[in-house]
């Protein structure tokens, strides 16, 4: 059920304005010169793909320890209910938007063991 990875860079155009405006906060606020810019856009899309692709593999962005990452974002695409965010899941947990998500995590661990 994983979307192909690229494929997360198409929108429509409604949600690529809506959505491109944090993208571009980022950009005004933190980039003074081009190549601050740039790396910003690599490391953006970069997240981007690796949150669609399916496949928890490892890179610098699960360092971070609020990155869900594909396991994570997986989920929405599932029953697109809740996990909206797969870089910033703190902000799932404090609108209680990741609860179906720990629900299923946690039966699924449980099945496991």
């Amino acid at each position: 059920q994983a979307p192909f990875g690229i494929a997360a860079e198409y929108a429509h155009p409604i949600e690529t304005v809506v959505l491109g405006g944090g993208f571009f906060i980022g950009i005004i606020l933190f980039c003074d010169h081009m190549i601050f810019m740039w790396i910003w856009m690599c490391l953006r899309v970069m997240e981007a793909v690796d949150a669609h692709t399916g496949y928890s593999h490892w890179q610098p962005l699960h360092l971070l320890p609020f990155y869900g990452g594909a396991h994570f974002h997986d989920f929405h695409h599932r029953n697109f209910v809740g996990n909206y965010a797969s870089t910033f899941t703190y902000l799932d947990s404090l609108f209680g938007t990741d609860h179906q998500y720990r629900k299923f995590y946690s039966e699924s661990t449980q099945k496991e063991e």
